[in-house]
């Protein structure tokens, strides 16, 4: 049994199921790569609203005259 601090990465998960074919297996990583996009979308959404909740913003004009100056 795994303690709090000790983590299975996927790779670690799919191979300690056996009985999945080829199949199942690169179907489980699929919804696994998903699963963890979705989660990643969520925090960076999360973080977003933090940013504007705390007067953390930017005005449009100012992003993109830095995105401009970086690129010129």
């Amino acid at each position: 049994m795994l303690n709090e601090n000790e983590k299975l990465n996927i790779d670690d998960i799919i191979a300690s199921l056996q009985s999945l074919d080829n199949n199942e297996r690169a179907r489980l990583q699929s919804a696994l790569f998903h699963l963890q996009n979705d989660l990643d979308l969520k925090e960076a959404i999360n973080e977003g609203l933090d940013d504007i909740k705390n007067g953390r913003v930017s005005s449009h004009e100012a992003v993109m005259k830095e995105i401009k100056e970086s690129y010129s």
